[in-house]
C-alpha cells in the first residue's frame, strides 16, 4: 500500500516537475551561438544560455546545446572529447577515463538533428539531455569544468567558435 501511495505522489507532482524544468530553461537567455564547420562539413550548431544572458564562466543555470548535423558514433564522441582535453593540457588518465566510462553508459549515437544539451547544477553537476529527454548526471564540478573548457575555454582548439558561444564575437 506505501509503495502504491508513492507512485501516486510521484506521478502527481511528475507534470509540476517538468513544467518547472521548461519555465526555468524558458527564462535562460542565449549568450552565443556557432557552427563547427570542418573542410566542406558541418559538424554541429551550438548554443551557450545563461540566466544573466551574459558568459561569466562556469555557473549554475548555463546550458550548452548542441545540434548534431551528420551521423557521430557514441565512440568517436568519447574519443573526440580525450582528444580535446589532451589538446588542452586538461587529461589525466584517472578522473577522465573514469569520466569518459561513464559518459560512455549513456551518451547515444547521434544522427542528423538530434540535440544533447548539458546543463549546469546549483552544485556544478553536469545533467545531459538528448532530444530532451533526460540520459545522466556527471556528479563533479571539475567534470562540468573540464568538460565544457572543451568550447568555452580562450585555449579551445576552435577560437572563433569560443568567442560567438560566449558573446565576444557575433
Amino acid at each position: 500500500m506505501l509503495k502504491a501511495t508513492l507512485r501516486i505522489l510521484v506521478l502527481l507532482t511528475l507534470p509540476f516537475n517538468i513544467q518547472a524544468t521548461t519555465q526555468q530553461e524558458s527564462s535562460l537567455l542565449e549568450v552565443g551561438s556557432a557552427t563547427l564547420t570542418k573542410l566542406f562539413w558541418t559538424i554541429y550548431d551550438s548554443r551557450l544560455f545563461t540566466i544573466s544572458g551574459e558568459y561569466r564562466g562556469i555557473e549554475s543555470g548555463l546550458v550548452l546545446e548542441i545540434v548534431y548535423q551528420r551521423k557521430i558514433s557514441k565512440q568517436q564522441l568519447i574519443n573526440s572529447t580525450r582528444d580535446e582535453w589532451q589538446a588542452l593540457s586538461l587529461y589525466t588518465e584517472s578522473s577522465s577515463e573514469q569520466w569518459l566510462n561513464e559518459l560512455e553508459q549513456f551518451w547515444p549515437d547521434v544522427d542528423k538533428s538530434d540535440t544533447i544539451k548539458l546543463k549546469v547544477s546549483e552544485q556544478l553537476n553536469s545533467h545531459f539531455y538528448f532530444n530532451g529527454n533526460a540520459i545522466g548526471t556527471i556528479n563533479d564540478a571539475e567534470f562540468t569544468r573540464r568538460f565544457l573548457a572543451i568550447w568555452l575555454s580562450p585555449d579551445s582548439r576552435y577560437p572563433k567558435l569560443q568567442r560567438q558561444l560566449t558573446g565576444v564575437e557575433k
